[in-house]
């Protein structure tokens, strides 16, 4: 593993943990590319050590050139987090080598996109071994450091339909609603032990997120009950797309929940997402389908 620990010293930036000392060390799932890779490289230029992983070195390649360019501890680590195994060996090495997590960003997801009449056991299963079971997994890993020193925080990026449902999302959204669940959970069984659970809850941005979606197999738009429906969505979700927003500001977002005593359990960002939220919160329940349906399906 490249190791670049090369540190900038920026006046009062340094994380400052429990136990008063400055430095803290980041793990990052899914650092190569949208999210994880601006989180990686926004903390990194704030003192912060950056444990980057992807299930593939070569993925993290260009983020480690970047790093090398700005002088940024950042480190690259190679795990495959839906494999119990693999991540049961790379966590204790990573440990081992860097030192206990400070801060664990649950970042590494994908989206499964189709009817749900048309998904497959075998679809949806993958859909939540990567966006729920990989996060539970590795923060199984993370917790016994964070828990010797009572101190560190685990934030779960997830979604704006980690709180509300739109068509043809309904593996995402549930995958996404699970981790939403087991994070509240989470923050109540590991808040007398000094450790912080938050959400981030981002809309569109302009990441490689949509390209990297899985289109289900029976999800095509010659569909003879769903395909017209198809197209209307694909055609809407495009133009809403031209507005996605800087990933740059999720990692902004993620600082400062990493970096507050006691930060906010759901952070949404984003307009779409806070019009969403928004909207089926406070609109009579038929105004907010109908809206949603409009937006969506036209």
């Amino acid at each position: 593993m490249l190791i670049l620990f090369r540190r900038r010293a920026r006046r009062g930036q340094e994380y400052r943990g429990n136990d008063g000392k400055g430095g803290g060390n980041a793990l990052i799932t899914g650092a190569s590319s949208g999210i994880g890779e601006a989180a990686a490289l926004y903390l990194a230029e704030r003192g912060w050590r950056v444990i980057a992983t992807s299930r593939s070195a070569a993925r993290l390649e260009p983020l480690i050139a970047r790093a090398r360019e700005g002088g940024l501890a950042i480190a690259p680590v190679e795990m495959d987090i839906n494999s119990e195994a693999n991540v049961a060996r790379v966590m204790p090495e990573a440990l081992a080598r860097y030192g206990a997590i400070d801060a664990l960003v649950n970042n590494a997801g994908f989206g499964l996109w189709g009817p749900m009449q048309t998904l497959s056991d075998a679809e949806l299963k993958l859909q939540f071994e990567t966006n729920f079971f990989a996060a539970v997994r590795v923060t199984r890993a993370a917790l016994p450091a964070m828990l010797e020193r009572r101190s560190g925080i685990v934030v779960n990026v997830s979604s704006v339909l980690g709180r509300m449902g739109t068509p043809f999302n309904g593996a995402y959204v549930s995958s996404k609603f699970a981790l939403e669940g087991m994070s509240e959970s989470l923050k109540t069984e590991l808040q007398p032990f000094g450790i912080r659970v938050a959400l981030v809850e981002p809309g569109l941005f302009r990441t490689n997120f949509p390209r990297n979606a899985s289109v289900a197999a029976g999800a095509d738009a010659s569909h003879p009950l769903y395909g017209e429906h198809i197209e209307r969505y694909r055609g809407n979700h495009d133009l809403f797309e031209r507005f996605g927003g800087d990933p740059a500001r999720v990692a902004r977002l993620i600082y400062k929940v990493i970096m507050s005593p006691n930060p906010p359990f759901r952070n949404p960002i984003g307009l779409d997402a806070h019009a969403g939220i928004l909207g089926a919160r406070l609109l009579p329940q038929g105004v907010y389908w109908r809206l949603l349906r409009k937006a969506t399906l036209g």
